[in-house]
């Protein structure tokens, strides 16, 4: 035994290109057999080894018992065993393929199982392994069984000839790095361990071996035909025939029965027997996204006394998928892919993510108008995409391929030796996964260049399975390796030229010449931090140009790990935060959702720009607004939800009116306005769509669309409350009104205080801002090894903009009237020698209590644009709500205000803080009419909107600190008021991606507000 193990792992599998596997079984669908699937989930022994060479043989000894449990499925490094690392290009490990490092870290299993002794009478009791990382070997009861590789696939052994009646003892050791590393290169934690389900399946002596299904539609959809191919694993299959039926529901539509067709050969050598049946549907009920329709079929062997041996089941999806005149068709209608990337993590579970939480994604997509997802990048556990065929979402199942850190990033996929490697890494997915409606591409993988192995595998697929399109982003995005022109991050009119792979923006991609396949973009929209600036541009170019046809947003939910200290308290962590080398930082944190999945608010953005009904106003000739067209976008399904739209005349509801719609797909409603408005008033109409009925993910009266027209829309401003009236007293540099005393400091400049009936109102002058603390965006591969000077945020930097001086140029107090008084000041803010801005204002200080206060700045344009160009003071109130109106209820920044309202609300000042774990400015809300923080009023200057956030933070300490936990409330809070704020990007994370027109490149700005302080 000793010697055994000892030759066994001498061998080095891990590095052997020639190895991928030893006695694992062929891959195939799933299969359902009579006898329940025994999991093997639960806590095993566990012993976690530095290098292989440190297990000793005696582990093998049943005797030899660990005292440590360890969960299966699970992440040995978050039970506290190794340091989970993140990286999101380089390598964990020395790039030397395929060799890894001597100090291979090894986790060492043990479990014991009972196994009825009816199992070892008839039949085969196999182990299914649904995913292990990176390589294992397994032992029954001393017996090697075998070794695999490729963490994302099952890995199935025969374990019949090694079981015993009663207790059986499993044994396996996994590696965390093998040559499959360097095929695995995503960007993620890199974790290892049997993070997958393990299960005993009992399966009959003779039996079906694996089926495929093909579904072929006539042209008008009105005849469908369900081919089904099945293979035994009877060496004679001669008198055997394969009967298939398939229902709808508990009515059976169609069955026939076949004997044996033709005799092929599988991987293996062996002779495997090849069943066709056609089942012709008349009048079909197609699967899409919209109406995820399932038939059943029920495939059964027949022995040559018609006994019935096997019985297999499997919901079945008729429905096309093809390229014709340069689009992505779905059963014949040109899809808009509202898609997003999607990696296997939770914050706490890490690779494994249990059927509870796939639910709980799925039905935040599909309440978001998602329809897509890209399994990025590898093929996910089985049960999402039997979720994915019931609720309906389009999935591209990609091959667990990425050379990432590779220089040149093809230098694996172009050598031969790799290409048996790949090979299985393609073929074996597309055999577990073919029979599954919601696969409607294949992808190849993921940045992994081109090279001649992705040509074969290409070649490969389409022969294999003609009924899908490949996509794949590699070698510049138009490689003969893809059907589909797949860009990541792509600019819908900027074009970003390259030396090696130019990154042509959409436009020009779908108008190369000779160019005719579709455009989906395979990433883009990088929602890392406070992101997504942008991104209603791109879905005005995929609802105009047919050929662009949607997009997978990058990604799902941010990578953040949750860690917990010896005092119990937990936060979440980014790379770097268990002194993981190399690390990406904060890359991981690129998500709509924040680790604990609760959303950010650039999801809201997202919804809006998805969502499947759009409206136009509609305008005479004259201009005048008479009424509104709404269209579904539903292409499968008539719309059936509920519009509800209320018109507003100067703030007050004077008509709402209810619809429950009945529109064909791509049908369009016109509704009228009434014809008896005021025009001469400020008139805005909101507009929502909730559903009617209870639909399996999205509740009854839940919100799918909104829209709000805005014709002659005024900023609502508000009235002050202030006593009106008072004289105004000027004691040296006081301004006293009644119980108000307003002091400014003739040294700075500044108004520092604000007295009300005694109590003093501020705890921080009032004063000029300029940045903001840094987005991710804003900071851009300076996060990770790299500083990029281009970046907005080390151009900040290096012009000195955290660290300007002030200096006094004028101040004077100039009364005006008894109830009146201005205050004219003039600063310059300087870095070094160079002046980046001078700024001058006015206060008018009025009886009533108003402080009026005009605003001219003038900047260096030579200087990097800045992050905003407002004012900033620390109130001492700390109010438990904040009443404004202007955009909201949620987040919203310059360039990402789309899905906005424009309106009064009033909100906790919780709501305004985003917890971003990364920190960095938040909450922002734009064209604010009037804002009350506590005391404190502040109201738009001649109708101008501002921008506001109002948080416990500074800015300075939002800036400081590299984790939310690291936060702490401050007294009072703060109010940041901007008369200018530029937008935060987000085409990407790592080059400037605001749009020109969200840039503070201008060289004056004006801007004003009122201020007014109640008791």
């Amino acid at each position: 035994m000793t010697d055994n193990f000892d030759q066994i792992i001498a061998r080095k599998d891990w590095e052997n290109p020639g190895v991928l596997h030893v006695n694992r079984l062929p891959m195939h669908t799933k299969m359902t057999y009579d006898e329940t699937p025994h999991s093997l989930n639960g806590h095993w022994q566990f012993q976690y080894f530095k290098n292989i060479n440190e297990v000793p043989a005696a582990w093998l000894d049943d005797d030899f018992v660990s005292t440590d449990l360890i969960p299966v499925p699970s992440n040995w490094q978050l039970a506290g065993y190794d340091a989970p690392i993140y990286t999101n290009v380089a390598y964990p490990i020395p790039v030397t393929p395929p060799f890894v490092p001597a100090d291979n870290p090894v986790g060492a299993y043990t479990h014991v199982f009972d196994l009825p002794a009816e199992w070892l009478a008839t039949g085969e009791t196999h182990i299914t392994f649904h995913g292990v990382g990176s390589a294992f070997y397994l032992w029954v009861n001393g017996t090697w069984i075998g070794y695999s590789e490729d963490s994302r696939l099952p890995a199935e052994f025969d374990l019949s000839a090694s079981l015993v009646a009663g207790a059986n003892v499993i044994k396996v050791l996994v590696l965390r790095w093998s040559k499959g590393t360097y095929f695995e290169d995503q960007d993620m934690w890199r974790m290892s361990g049997i993070f997958r389900d393990v299960e005993l399946h009992h399966l009959p002596t003779v039996r079906l071996a694996d089926f495929t299904i093909n579904t072929d539609l006539d042209a008008d959809f009105d005849d469908a035909k369900v081919v089904i191919k099945a293979f035994t694993n009877i060496a004679d299959a001669s008198g055997y025939q394969v009967q298939a039926a398939l229902y709808d529901h508990e009515e059976l539509v169609v069955t026939d029965k076949q004997g044996i067709d033709t005799q092929v050969v599988d991987e293996r050598g062996y002779d495997q027997k090849h069943f066709t049946i056609t089942l012709p549907v008349r009048q079909p009920k197609l699967w899409s996204d919209e109406t995820p329709y399932l038939y059943d079929l029920q495939l059964s062997l027949l022995d040559d006394a018609g006994n019935v041996r096997h019985t297999v089941r499997q919901p079945v999806g008729i429905r096309q998928v093809s390229i014709e005149n340069g689009q992505l068709l779905v059963n014949g209608q040109a899809v808009l892919i509202r898609g997003v990337n999607k990696h296997e993590f939770t914050a706490t579970t890490g690779y494994y993510v249990d059927e509870a939480t796939m639910r709980q994604d799925m039905t935040l997509m599909k309440q978001n108008n998602f329809n897509a997802v890209r399994l990025s990048h590898y093929p996910n556990a089985q049960r999402w995409y039997e979720l994915a065929d019931e609720y309906g979402l389009y999935l591209v199942d990609e091959a667990n391929i990425e050379t990432h850190g590779m220089t040149p990033m093809n230098t694996l996929t172009n050598d031969p030796r790799y290409l048996p490697l790949m090979s299985e890494r393609v073929t074996r997915m597309v055999q577990r996964d073919f029979n599954h409606p919601s696969v409607i591409i294949w992808s190849l993988g993921n940045e992994s260049g081109y090279g001649h192995n992705h040509a074969a595998l290409y070649n490969w697929l389409k022969q294999t399975d003609p009924s899908r399109p490949v996509m794949y982003e590699g070698g510049g995005a138009n490689s003969p390796a893809t059907d589909i022109i797949a860009p990541m991050y792509a600019r819908v009119e900027q074009d970003q030229p390259d030396p090696s792979v130019p990154k042509w923006s959409l436009k020009k991609w779908i108008g190369l010449p000779g160019e005719q396949r579709p455009l989906i973009l395979v990433e883009y929209a990088h929602s890392m931090g406070n992101s997504l600036g942008g991104f209603m541009k791109y879905w005005d170019a995929f609802r105009k140009y047919p050929r662009l046809q949607g997009g997978f947003i990058w990604d799902w939910v941010d990578q953040g790990l949750l860690k917990t200290e010896a005092d119990g308290t937990s936060w979440y962590a980014y790379g770097g935060d268990f002194g993981d080398t190399p690390n990406d930082r904060q890359f991981s944190l690129d998500g709509l959702l924040f680790p604990d999945r609760t959303p950010k608010p650039a999801l809201q953005e997202v919804k809006y720009a998805q969502q499947y009904y759009q409206f136009k106003l509609q305008r005479n000739p004259q201009g005048v607004a008479t009424g509104f067209t709404v269209q579904s976008e539903f292409l499968f399904k008539q719309a059936t939800d509920v519009l509800t739209y209320t018109i507003l005349v100067a703030g007050n509801a004077v008509f709402t009116d209810t619809i429950t719609l009945t529109l064909a797909p791509a049908e369009t409603l016109a509704i009228a306005l009434p014809t008896d408005l005021d025009y001469s008033q400020d008139i805005v109409i909101n507009l929502t769509v909730h559903t009617a009925t209870d639909t399996a993910l999205v509740p009854a009266d839940f919100e799918v669309a909104h829209e709000q027209f805005r014709i002659n829309a005024a900023n609502n401003i508000i009235a002050t409350t202030a006593t009106p009236g008072a004289t105004i007293v000027v004691a040296g540099s006081d301004i006293v009104l009644g119980e108000q005393r307003i002091h400014f400091d003739a040294t700075s400049g500044e108004l520092t205080q604000w007295t009300v009936a005694g109590a003093d109102k501020l705890l921080h002058p009032l004063a000029d801002q300029f940045t903001r603390a840094p987005l991710d965006n804003d900071i851009g591969v300076s996060e990770v090894e790299h500083v990029d000077p281009n970046s907005w945020y080390e151009r900040w930097q290096a012009a000195g903009m955290y660290e300007l001086t002030k200096n006094l140029i004028a101040f004077d107090i100039v009364p005006v009237r008894d109830d009146l008084v201005y205050v004219n000041t003039q600063h310059t803010y300087h870095h070094t020698v160079s002046t980046l801005f001078t700024v001058t204002k006015q206060y008018a200080v009025h009886g009533d209590g108003r402080v009026d206060i005009e605003v001219d700045v003038t900047r260096q344009t030579s200087a990097p644009a800045p992050a905003r160009i407002g004012l900033t003071l620390q109130l001492a109130d700390k109010p438990e709500r904040v009443h404004y109106y202007g955009n909201g209820p949620f987040e919203n920044y310059p360039d990402r205000q789309a899905a906005a309202i424009r309106a009064p609300f009033d909100l906790p000042l919780a709501d305004f803080y985003t917890p971003y774990v990364f920190p960095s400015d938040n909450g922002l809300r734009t064209e604010v009419a009037n804002v009350t923080v506590g005391s404190l009023q502040v109201t738009a200057l001649h109708r101008q909107p501002f921008d506001f956030n109002v948080l416990e933070y500074s800015q300075a300490q939002l800036h400081q600190a590299k984790h939310r936990h690291e936060l702490h409330a401050e007294p009072g809070v703060w109010l940041n008021i901007d008369g200018y704020h530029m937008g935060v990007g987000g085409d990407d994370s790592w080059s400037p991606s605001v749009a020109p027109e969200y840039l503070l490149t201008a060289e004056h700005y004006h801007y004003g507000v009122t201020l007014a302080m109640q008791d």
